[in-house]
């Protein structure tokens, strides 16, 4: 990815700034590309709810994020308003940034409003110098000179607006409102419904207003674009498969997924023949020949009129990134992290097959429709974790909460282990969808370790020489969220329950003899007890590790808690970390979704809502805490942790929102900023 010239943010406070955030890298999806913004020296994109830009002369990209000057994520909304040169972004949070001429500045009043409830943003509309965000709480106007909020219009859901002849016209969800704009719109008297007086086409499909050419235009679901007058009410263009419409810089734009539309006035439509099947956004500049598109999975196109003919000037920007902001469980095989995307609580997120890898800087998808191809499925969905074959990195096991387990040679599949051809259970008697896995683990010896929820059989193996066997425990029969097996240097093997129907732990020796049940020593652990014999209030187990020193970690509902005999099998104990202050529990009452450990034996705790703990060896010092406040994570919840063994950079799954790396103490920092790039302004 090409570099850009420093036009942008933290010019005066650079050193500090990046000092801050400078070991952080951002890993978010840009695969989807929704929206488009041109300005006269850059486009600006919206792909998978994070923005970039693409430099018109010397072809160069950008990616934004919190690291380099936005205040948030998940982005709804871009527009640019060309005589400020600002960039409006909305979030769907309710949070607003406008990137200009002098860096990014954030205007988080609808975001920190804790009297309004449902603050997502619909739609942007410029009038004059002022911004009007329509959102599910009504109308929000910027002045975007002053860079403040003048006016918030709480009329209900609007989900686009138009000023025209003195009058606010805001499309709700019961018709349109509308309001004389030299009045008192704070009062909702001086709103009324507005007469549409045609019979063309029914208020109740009306998806966007907006004011061309002295006339209220109508973007009619499944029809068309409609405009009236005084006069009349006429149809623009007729085409049921319209996705969208957008009035800038003094034309009228209109799309289907194959075909853009442009007019220039009431009277004449053009149709250009993009060459596209995905378009879902466009944009251009006054009296310009050439048009930026958004065309989802095929990135951004541009195309320009040349000898009385569009052609491609760009073909397809992709950003080579994570293929979706999933990230349910991390694991590091050597220099190659893998991600998976799946989840699962009671029930399955529903979420596409999403395998991702990460190494030397790339990012390699798996594609999941071959896959459910070569499978003769329909879909497969809910990817919870792999195990990978350490004599063959590129022969995996994919454990699916539904599917049962994928068996693949990089992504082309070699077995679907499911109903009637496996030892797996199904959850519903003779469906299919419902072989729930919680994980799979190998062992030195290649036999693959299983957890299947919901069933008899919780625990499984199949051998090396491709023979099942069901591990029988009726303590934990039917337990409902199984995690993955851990496997200690010991060779015994961990399981760890979620839920609070059937909490706690599960151990078991089984003496080298997998198939033979007499010889092992087992124990369920439904609660835990610490080396005083005291009971502990720890109810649910989110996670195993085990560290350098042959210790198991556990993270809980009640903070971190450690086994330091864990081959004492049948007399587990479990003491919680004192601070070394002797102040508190480490992490005391604090969820514990996941603990990694590095090459010192730290322990990286990833939290529920308290963000990122790195502690010493034995947990009795807290050595960094990062917050969404002194760090660019999105959120304070971290669901996974893996560090790559050769180099310590940490990665972290932050669900819904993509993976963050921290590159850590051992990497040398870069005092003077030579090396640093920077991001354009819309100017």
């Amino acid at each position: 990815m090409k570099r850009l010239l420093l036009l942008f943010l933290f010019v005066c406070n650079m050193p500090t700034a990046f000092a801050q955030f400078e070991k952080w890298e951002i890993h978010q999806a840009y695969q989807n590309t929704e929206q488009v913004e041109e300005t006269s020296n850059y486009v600006f994109a919206v792909a998978d709810s994070s923005l970039y830009a693409y430099g018109k002369e010397d072809k160069s990209v950008a990616t934004y994020s919190r690291k380099n000057g936005l205040s948030d994520n998940k982005i709804k909304r871009i527009k640019y308003h060309a005589s400020t040169h600002t960039l409006v972004i909305a979030y769907r949070n309710g949070n607003i940034d406008l990137l200009g001429d002098g860096g990014s500045y954030n205007l988080p009043f609808l975001k920190n409003n804790t009297s309004i409830q449902n603050k997502t943003p619909n739609d942007i509309y410029f009038h004059q110098d002022y911004a009007y965000l329509s959102s599910e709480t009504g109308i929000v106007v910027i002045n975007l000179k002053k860079k403040e909020i003048s006016d918030t219009y709480k009329i209900g859901p609007v989900y686009s607006a138009c000023i025209m002849d003195g009058y606010l016209y805001a499309l709700t969800s019961n018709g349109i409102k509308v309001g004389k704009t030299d009045s008192n719109l704070l009062d909702m008297g001086n709103w009324n419904d507005y007469a549409l007086q045609t019979s063309l086409f029914n208020l109740s499909n009306v998806k966007k207003i907006g004011d061309f050419q002295n006339a209220l235009c109508f973007f009619v679901a499944k029809d068309g674009i409609y405009y009236q007058t005084s006069q009349q009410t006429k149809r623009l263009l007729h085409d049921a498969s319209l996705s969208g419409m957008k009035i800038e810089n003094g034309r009228l734009l209109a799309f289907s997924p194959s075909k853009l539309y442009v007019a220039n006035d009431l009277g004449n439509v053009q149709t250009i023949a993009a060459k596209v099947t995905t378009l879902k956004d466009a944009s251009c500049l006054k009296s310009s020949d050439s048009f930026w598109l958004a065309c989802g999975t095929a990135g951004l196109k541009g195309i320009q009129k040349q000898s009385g003919q569009y052609v491609l000037t760009l073909d397809g920007l992709n950003i080579n990134s994570p293929k979706r902001n999933y990230a349910w469980d991390l694991k590091f095989e050597g220099d190659k992290l893998w991600v998976t995307g799946g989840g699962r609580w009671l029930n399955r997120y529903d979420r596409p097959n999403t395998i991702m890898t990460y190494e030397n800087g790339t990012w390699f998808n798996y594609d999941e429709q071959k896959i459910a191809k070569q499978a003769n499925a329909n879909y497969i969905h809910d990817a919870m974790n792999i195990a990978i074959d350490p004599k063959d990195p590129t022969h995996i096991y994919a454990a699916y909460y539904g599917e049962g387990i994928l068996e693949l040679k990089n992504d082309t599949l070699v077995n679907w282990l499911t109903l009637g051809n496996s030892g797996l259970e199904t959850a519903v008697s003779g469906n299919k969808r419902y072989v729930r896995i919680g994980g799979v683990t190998l062992d030195k010896n290649n036999n693959l370790w299983v957890t299947n929820c919901n069933v008899p059989g919780v625990i499984k193996v199949l051998t090396a020489d491709g023979k099942w066997h069901t591990y029988s425990a009726a303590e934990i029969a039917n337990a409902p969220i199984a995690d993955k097996v851990l496997i200690s240097l010991q060779g015994h093997k961990f399981v760890n329950f979620l839920h609070t129907d059937r909490p706690g732990i599960f151990v078991f020796n089984d003496n080298g003899t997998i198939t033979d049940q007499t010889d092992d020593i087992a124990k369920y652990y439904p609660s835990v007890h610490d080396s005083q014999g005291a009971s502990l209030s720890a109810s649910r187990f989110f996670c195993l590790t085990e560290d350098k020193n042959g210790n198991i970690w556990a993270g809980t509902n009640i903070g971190p808690l450690v086994c330091y005999h864990p081959g004492n099998i049948e007399d587990l104990r479990f003491n919680r970390p004192v601070l070394e202050d002797e102040s508190d529990y480490l992490l005391n009452g604090v969820r514990i979704n996941a603990i990694a450990v590095d090459g010192s034996n730290q322990k990286w705790i990833g939290t529920e809502g308290a963000g990122i703990f790195l502690v010493n060896s034995d947990g009795t010092e807290v050595l960094e805490n990062f917050t969404t406040d002194n760090s660019p994570l999105p959120t304070n919840t971290v669901n996974n942790i893996a560090i790559q063994p050769k180099t310590g950079e940490v990665f972290f799954a932050v669900d819904g929102y993509g993976l963050l790396s921290y590159k850590g103490e051992a990497t040398e920092g870069n005092d003077d900023y030579s090396d640093i790039h920077a991001y354009p302004n819309p100017v």
